[in-house]
């Protein structure tokens, strides 16, 4: 499965103050929520980090959080987001802060790379380093100490920085292959910091939308009953299983009181139905396990039932039939028909549209849910999962920019590209999403990659030649 290494560690500096014996106070739950994608060149762009910092902020809305959300920003912007948000959590009840981005290690400390720094550490002494991470960076300490003395009762920081970057290598102290990685941090007293990797690692991206980790991560902190320390450690289990234990997430706790709870206690189970105590002259009657008046549960949909679901075009029924049958028999080969028939209606609905229209609306519709399927319903190392799964991809951003949305669209194609990197359809989708955005030389670029002698695909070179005849 092709991944993204990442350099950094995703460091969650966690406390969430929810009493055992007591559903949650009113008082507030704060969140700043960045992703930082669209870096230069020379820093290296990011496919998956935009997606992340939307799902996480969505979820943490779910959750009761006031979230103040923020993508690409620059050192200026995020500072600005910083002091904002440090002003909300006074007498918080639980203040959390979320980046997605690159970040590097340097002389043992943690810092963010903004967009646009202007950071680069080549050649650069140890003393010179520190002064530029200084100035051009953003230390992860100081989001730290803000939080740690602006009032709030329980901190959270969630770095999703394991990225690889060039700038992480000075040329003196690290080869130019090392991946990198963040140091350790010591978490203040009623905190707790979690890693995507152990200190000094780094972290392997999803095959979909989302990075590995966030995507475990994700799935925990939407379930009731489980404390901050279980969520961590079923994330842990989650990725361990995901990367036949070739990434390992860590957490340093220091929470104190009474459990902690991210979605609330789970449900109380409903009392047990005791028989009545049969009088001394009646024989016991049996307790039937299920009351007669009781409808029998629904039974599981078949591959038939599905198949034409899929063939129909009702896409929505057919994933969620899909994800019926994988709850209870889990993923299996079963899916791949169903799939390949949605993503073949989708590419059939969008030829010779060039418009926006709720035909459109509902391609794009299918395409998350198509994804989805792929999620809960293909096994992890499934030999058709990664190449469906960038179809699915490519196909959402044409729907994307169809509909105007061409920087959704751009984030579609960037996580679909590194899934099928010999495939000229996608660069030259996403040279078009760039010159949607006006960003004319990234478009050429990818014109003229999709047109090269690289590709084998007529139909992708002849669409990029005259794509880059256009801009001429």
């Amino acid at each position: 499965m092709p991944s993204r290494l990442h350099l950094a560690g995703c460091l969650l500096l966690a406390a969430f103050a929810l009493r055992t014996d007591a559903a949650p106070k009113s008082s507030a739950r704060t969140a700043l929520v960045i992703g930082n994608a669209k870096y230069e060149a020379a820093v290296g762009p990011l496919r998956n980090t935009a997606n992340d910092a939307k799902a996480v902020a969505k979820t943490l809305r779910e959750l009761g959080f006031t979230v103040i959300e923020k993508h690409d920003v620059t050192r200026d912007q995020l500072l600005r987001a910083v002091v904002e948000f440090r002003a909300t959590l006074t007498s918080a009840e639980v203040g959390l802060f979320y980046y997605a981005g690159h970040g590097i290690s340097v002389a043992g400390s943690n810092y963010l790379l903004p967009i646009k720094s202007g950071y680069t550490a080549e050649g650069a002494d140890d003393v010179t380093l520190r002064l530029l991470s200084e100035t051009k960076l953003f230390n992860v300490e100081q989001a730290v100490a803000d939080m740690k003395s602006s009032g709030a009762l329980c901190n959270l920081v969630i770095l999703d920085a394991c990225r690889t970057t060039a700038v992480a290598r000075t040329g003196r102290t690290r080869a130019a292959t090392s991946p990198g990685g963040l140091s350790e941090m010591k978490p203040p007293a009623g905190s707790l910091i979690a890693f995507a990797t152990d200190a000094g690692q780094t972290a392997l991206d999803g095959d979909g939308m989302n990075g590995l980790y966030t995507e475990e991560l994700l799935k925990n902190l939407r379930t009731p009953g489980l404390t901050v320390e279980q969520v961590f450690k079923r994330t842990r289990a989650g990725v361990l299983q995901r990367t036949n234990g070739g990434q390992i997430p860590a957490e340093y706790s220091r929470l104190v009181g009474d459990d902690i709870f991210l979605a609330g206690q789970a449900p109380a189970p409903p009392p047990p139905t005791m028989a009545a105590a049969p009088l001394a002259e009646t024989p016991p009657v049996p307790v039937s396990p299920r009351s007669p008046d009781s409808p029998p549960p629904p039974p599981l949909p078949t591959l038939s039932q599905i198949s034409k679901l899929a063939t129909a075009g009702k896409a929505k029924e057919c994933v969620e039939a899909l994800q019926q049958l994988a709850l209870a028999k889990g993923p299996g080969d079963y899916a791949t028909q169903p799939i390949e028939t949605l993503l073949d209606q989708v590419k059939e609905d969008l030829k010779e549209v060039t418009t926006s229209s709720p035909k459109v609306e509902a391609a794009s519709v299918t395409c998350e849910l198509i994804l989805n399927a792929l999620r809960d319903c293909l096994p992890p190392d499934h030999a058709k999962k990664i190449l469906f799964t960038a179809k699915a991809l490519n196909r959402r951003g044409d729907t994307l920019l169809l509909l105007g949305r061409a920087d959704e669209a751009l984030d579609a194609y960037n996580a679909a590209l590194p899934l099928s990197p010999d495939d000229a359809y996608i660069l030259y989708n996403r040279g078009r999403a760039y010159s949607a955005l006006g960003n004319t030389d990234s478009a050429k670029a990818d014109f003229t990659a999709a047109a090269g002698d690289k590709f084998k695909q007529a139909g992708a070179k002849k669409l990029a030649l005259e794509a880059l005849a256009k801009l001429k």
